[in-house]
């Protein structure tokens, strides 16, 4: 009774500008550890609300008690969404889609055009394509619905939309799999993987977009200020469930960093297993860059490791922000960068900030 009440106040109509009143549009019931444990089914008070409303609800047995990875949580939520919600219709072969990149919302329309979303539509516009929808981060319902009339789906890592991929690749419908763009150079690539999969030309307009002659510039002055200063790049601590974090293990901000004109060494909290490095090893290759890297097993003891690679700024999880402090290292927060020509400028002013901190931080109690 407690759900059937519940289920009726979430499906009734509320006020909308200009003045109507609307129900939902979906209700996702959500199962819990408990209610699984007790045998509770939410199914036939949701089918009842369901006929009684008209609004589509959608009961899902989480299997709380169940270990899954982050990966798998994402998947399974866009294999949900997509199924119940999705729209059936023919792809249009101009309609790209964005899953698991940076494509936060914003609050105004305006604000649209600084996003990755924004630049990826400025991008392909001379082209003649659009973008179609967004998932999962920033979704709306009308992303989640869209996903199935894309022309081609831009994915930041198959492997972690097995299921979702499964749903949408069909006759007329192209999955490409290509990294978060961090640089000039990897953002040149995506765009041109994306032209070429939909059997179009980017390049002269791609050299004339303003955001990448800003890119550009900002490039030349972050290789004056940055060459040779070493950078602690730090994986394995950031754990949440955005898939452009969990993409490549965290690497994928490595490219800008190296044509920044950063020394890179990668700090890992990890044990120290074959099995480990054997992973650390394929990630990297897979990224095109050879790199040293150093391991430590919990973050407690990163200070010393820090302290031994005479770092002059680091590119760690906000919350080793005090193991940085003990060894006055200036950092810049993993995960707060923009990919896209966007994000270059924005990335040396961050790092800028930080590397001109070094003298501060360090020297400061003496001034």
């Amino acid at each position: 009774e407690r759900l059937e009440r519940c289920l009726r106040a979430v499906a009734a109509p509320r006020w909308r500008p200009p003045g109507v009143m609307v129900p939902p549009e979906g209700i996702v019931v959500l199962s819990t550890c408990l209610s699984e444990m007790i045998g509770a089914d939410p199914i036939p008070a949701c089918r009842k609300v369901e006929d009684e409303t008209g609004v589509h609800i959608v009961p899902v047995a989480t299997s709380g008690l169940r270990l899954r990875t982050q990966a798998e949580v994402g998947d399974w939520v866009a294999r949900t969404m997509v199924t119940e919600f999705g729209r059936r219709g023919d792809p249009d072969p101009a309609a790209v889609n964005l899953i698991g990149f940076t494509t936060d919302p914003v609050e105004r329309p305006e604000d649209l055009r600084r996003t990755f979303q924004g630049e990826v539509a400025d991008a392909l516009r001379p082209a003649g394509l659009r973008v179609n929808a967004q998932a999962p981060i920033g979704a709306s319902l009308d992303d989640w619905r869209n996903l199935t009339l894309g022309g081609v789906s831009v994915v930041v890592d198959r492997a972690m939309y097995g299921d979702l991929l499964a749903l949408l690749e069909h006759p007329g419908h192209r999955v490409i799999e290509m990294a978060q763009p961090y640089g000039v150079a990897r953002t040149d690539a995506f765009y041109r993987a994306i032209a070429e999969a939909t059997g179009r030309v980017l390049e002269d307009a791609l050299v004339d977009l303003e955001a990448r002659r800003a890119a550009v510039q900002a490039l030349e002055e972050a290789r004056e200020r940055f060459t040779g200063r070493r950078l602690a790049y730090g994986i394995g601590s950031h754990h949440n469930f955005r898939p452009d974090d969990l993409a490549s293990e965290g690497l994928g901000a490595l490219p800008l960093m190296i044509e920044m004109g950063f020394e890179i060494e990668i700090v890992i909290q990890e044990r120290d297993r074959p099995d480990v490095h054997d992973r650390i090893q394929r990630n990297l290759k897979a990224l095109g860059v050879d790199l040293p890297y150093r391991l430590f097993y919990e973050p407690a003891v990163l200070s010393p490791v820090l302290a031994e690679g005479h770092f002059d700024v680091g590119y760690l999880s906000d919350f080793l922000m005090g193991q940085a402090a003990q060894v006055h290292l200036p950092t810049v927060a993993l995960g707060h960068l923009v990919p896209g020509y966007r994000g270059v400028p924005r990335a040396v002013a961050q790092f800028g900030r930080a590397a001109g901190a070094v003298f501060e931080a360090r020297y400061g109690k003496y001034l």
